[in-house]
């Protein structure tokens, strides 16, 4: 795959005369209402507060804010009147809340009648740590379409009654981009993550057997193509462009008909973006060379592919954000619903029914180590023996310094074969990569350090 040569942006740093993309992991920011580049993220420019700097209340109130704001662009007269015409008529109300995930505002819409409510899912577009509104709006479409496949599957995702975008006239005046979804009974699972001897175990294990029906009916359902369902100008649902990742970082792309060009592109996403100082701005030699590493591998995973389904290349759905709180359970510890497809992927069957978020320690995890966190997943197949596909799109986790992101380059090596320590990896890798100009680039950019150079890299200041 050639290299990306034009870098879209989510948004143009605030700062006055300044022209560079904004940093997409932490640049937009809530307490000065900026988007800021990898330059004007530094303490010298930035005086204010975020994330987590903030105390507990200053936090709260920094949410309040954002809720505010998005309520005042919802029409709740409106609202009524579209769930009221899809629902045989019913008079309703909208009652709002707090109810502010990682990426989406939810209200809910309760009928008269006593019938189940509705939530109103709203993504976070007034939030300046968001996306661009095109962006957020084919993510909305792409959740929709997901759960409008889902319906013809016993997997128990919310019913999706509609949805509406602000850029086309179709939001019913609602004012704002919008999914109208089933309320599902239940609470979240959230212990996950935690390792079984931590939890009750005939807990975990009535879960899992849960969750091992849910993921052998997708097994059911192929398709032809990697990417996320979309609909086509006909409404119909189709495999389209990837809508992101769970990092909520990277533009849609594809879709692709194999598996190499599938994880080729992801990882050459994410080289664009470092290259173009959008992501990792604290240390982007050192994530750059790693996602490198990970893009001459993709064809590891391929192989993986191969092995498990060597006649016919076939894509499965698979629910991205996958680490518990996903689920749904009704005091038995059934699993009455699976929620927020947001940015669920159609991915090789590996990735599909390989290890995933929720069946790993992820304290464990970020540390770079190998920990399993629940009862082995016998029944769906795969098991974890494999971490390849989990390493490869968690990769560095956005993490801010360098220190929270070594464990998991480490991991990373070790996964895909590599046998070197991280030091002597890395300089191995500035000879092998001495050639890749982005590289070159960058290093010329960053003076923090200078290493062992290869020829013709020797001026670099690191």
């Amino acid at each position: 795959m050639q290299q990306r040569t034009v870098t879209p942006r989510f948004f143009t740093c605030s700062f006055p005369r300044c022209r560079r993309p904004s940093d997409r992991a932490g640049g937009g920011c809530n307490g000065c209402k900026r988007y800021l580049c990898f330059k004007h993220l530094s303490p010298t420019f930035r005086h204010c507060k975020q994330g987590l700097e903030l105390d507990e209340a200053s936090w709260w109130a920094q949410i309040d804010s954002l809720v505010d704001r998005l309520r005042a662009r919802i029409d709740d007269d409106a609202v009524c009147k579209y769930a009221s015409s899809l629902n045989g008529g019913r008079k309703c109300s909208v009652e709002h809340s707090n109810m502010m995930g990682c990426a989406n505002y939810h209200a809910r819409v309760r009928f008269h009648d006593g019938s189940r409510s509705w939530l109103l899912r709203v993504p976070r577009v007034t939030d300046f740590a968001g996306g661009p509104e095109s962006f957020v709006e084919y993510l909305v479409v792409s959740e929709y379409a997901t759960l409008k496949f889902l319906e013809k599957t016993t997997v128990p995702a919310p019913r999706a009654f509609g949805h509406g975008l602000c850029s086309d006239g179709s939001d019913q005046g609602i004012g704002v981009s919008f999914l109208l979804i089933e309320e599902l009974p239940g609470k979240p699972w959230l212990d996950g993550g935690i390792p079984a001897d931590e939890s009750n175990q005939d807990q975990k294990a009535k879960i899992w057997s849960g969750l091992a029906d849910i993921i052998a009916e997708l097994a059911r359902h192929p398709f032809p193509k990697a990417g996320s369902l979309c609909l086509d100008v006909a409404s119909r649902i189709q495999v389209g462009p990837t809508a992101s990742d769970r990092f909520v970082v990277l533009d849609p792309d594809g879709p692709f008909e194999g598996a190499v060009d599938y994880y080729t592109a992801w990882a050459e996403q994410y080289l664009a973006l470092i290259a173009d100082r959008q992501l990792y701005p604290e240390y982007p030699v050192d994530a750059y060379i790693v996602y490198l590493f990970l893009k001459e591998n993709a064809w590891q995973l391929a192989q993986e592919e191969g092995k498990q389904a060597p006649t016919r290349v076939e894509f499965f759905l698979k629910h991205v954000d996958d680490h518990g709180d996903h689920l749904l359970l009704d005091d038995d510890d059934n699993i009455t619903g699976v929620i927020d497809w947001q940015m669920a992927r159609v991915v090789p069957r590996a990735e599909a029914f390989g290890p995933s978020l929720i069946s790993v320690h992820l304290q464990a995890f970020f540390d770079g180590r190998v920990s399993l966190g629940a009862i082995r997943s016998w029944r769906i197949g795969t098991g974890d023996k494999d971490e390849k596909a989990r390493r490869f799109f968690w990769g560095l986790g956005l993490e801010p310094q360098w220190s929270a992101a070594l464990p998991m380059a480490s991991a990373i090596l070790k996964a895909f074969g590599e046998q070197r320590e991280w030091v002597e990896w890395r300089e191995h890798a500035l000879r092998e990569y001495r050639d890749d100009k982005r590289l070159r680039a960058l290093a010329r950019a960053c003076p923090r350090r200078r290493p062992r150079l290869p020829r013709r890299c020797k001026e670099v200041r690191w």
